[in-house]
């Protein structure tokens, strides 16, 4: 059913007359009955005022599919930097009333975890704006410290706090079920890695490897992770030299090779090997191109204190951006921005 046909049957079904709603919208009867007949839509700025006089949201006046509906929530989460109450509930509304109506319930509750996690990243944004404002006012404020530590991922000194036993667990048992699905193995490693369970992570990496479809650039990638967490250099050195010379065409494996050498505080290095990462993968074609390695460079020329040379690679994500996503304006390009205008700011 298109516009029109929805607003005659929901004023048909409200038992009004077309002249009453166009009294109550500031337009001509005969508007109306255009509306009605699709020889013209009302102005977008008006579909607020329908849907709330009907009582319906914004997607029923269109009758969108579900599909529809879940791929509008798709593009609002990664365009919107914050939702608005009304719009986060209505979509919560939304997903549960799918997961009684659908045979995959999986591909909704993800579409729940990613709606609460857009919440949960646009209030930590607030959490840590406000508790860097009352420390900058009042610097022994503890429990803003421990605020900070929530909302900004800040470590911890309490080692009952920042170690990952709940979520390896859970990994552990994601593994044992599902040994065919390898993204799992690299989340376990990485909390055990962080926790210094290396015998742990050892464990689990010889697991990997032996599943059909494992990738040995990201098994070297753990090797020399672990020996890292032993302080083994003569083992880091061997498995770095390796996942440079047998990969040195793999975008990815280039990245990772990048992460290690800023790991170690090689940023030289890092950045040389970030822009190979980069390089790699545009001239490959690969799609989508991820901005991962420039903004990686970005930091570092931040930490450095080099902030036009960071700011010229802030420039290059925003060309990334518009020219592989079409994206001028929304979240993406305004955390960019935020970003580029810090440095400028301390540039003064």
């Amino acid at each position: 059913m298109n516009l029109g046909s929805k607003i005659r049957a929901l004023r048909l079904k409200a038992g009004i007359t077309q002249e009453i709603l166009a009294n109550e919208f500031g337009v001509s009867f005969q508007t109306i009955s255009k509306w009605e007949n699709n020889v013209c839509t009302p102005d977008i700025e008006m579909l607020p005022r329908i849907s709330i006089y009907f009582g319906i949201s914004i997607d029923e006046l269109f009758d969108l599919t579900t599909d529809e509906k879940l791929h509008r929530i798709e593009n609002m989460l990664d365009m919107e930097q914050e939702l608005p109450n009304k719009t986060f509930e209505e979509n919560v509304e939304f997903l549960h009333q799918q997961l009684e109506l659908t045979d995959n319930a999986s591909k909704i509750y993800n579409f729940l975890a990613h709606l609460y996690h857009h919440r949960m990243v646009s209030d930590s944004e607030k959490v840590s704006k406000y508790a860097k404002r009352a420390l900058t006012m009042q610097p022994g404020i503890s429990n803003c410290q421990w605020l900070l530590q929530k909302a900004e991922g800040a470590t911890s000194r309490d080692w009952i706090v920042k170690n990952h036993s709940g979520i390896i667990e859970f990994y552990k048992e994601l593994v044992n079920d599902n040994p065919e699905e390898l993204y799992n193995y690299l989340e376990l490693m990485d909390n055990l890695l962080a926790d210094n369970r290396t015998e742990e992570a050892s464990k689990y990496l010889e697991l990997y490897r032996q599943q059909e479809d494992s990738e040995e650039y990201r098994g070297l990638y753990y090797d020399w992770k672990i020996a890292y967490a032993k302080h083994d250099k003569d083992l880091m050195k061997q498995k770095i030299n390796q996942l440079e010379e047998k990969y040195a065409d793999d975008g990815m494996a280039m990245f990772l090779l990048a992460d290690l050498y800023a790991e170690t505080l090689e940023y030289d290095k890092a950045i040389c090997y970030y822009e190979k990462s980069f390089d790699l993968d545009k001239k490959q074609g690969k799609t989508p191109l991820y901005t991962d390695a420039l903004e990686s460079i970005a930091l570092i020329y931040q930490i450095r204190g080099q902030y036009d040379k960071a700011i010229e690679y802030y420039d290059k994500v925003l060309v990334v951006l518009k020219e592989y996503f079409s994206f001028t304006e929304g979240k993406p390009v305004n955390e960019i921005i935020a970003k580029k205008n810090a440095l400028l700011n301390k540039i003064g």
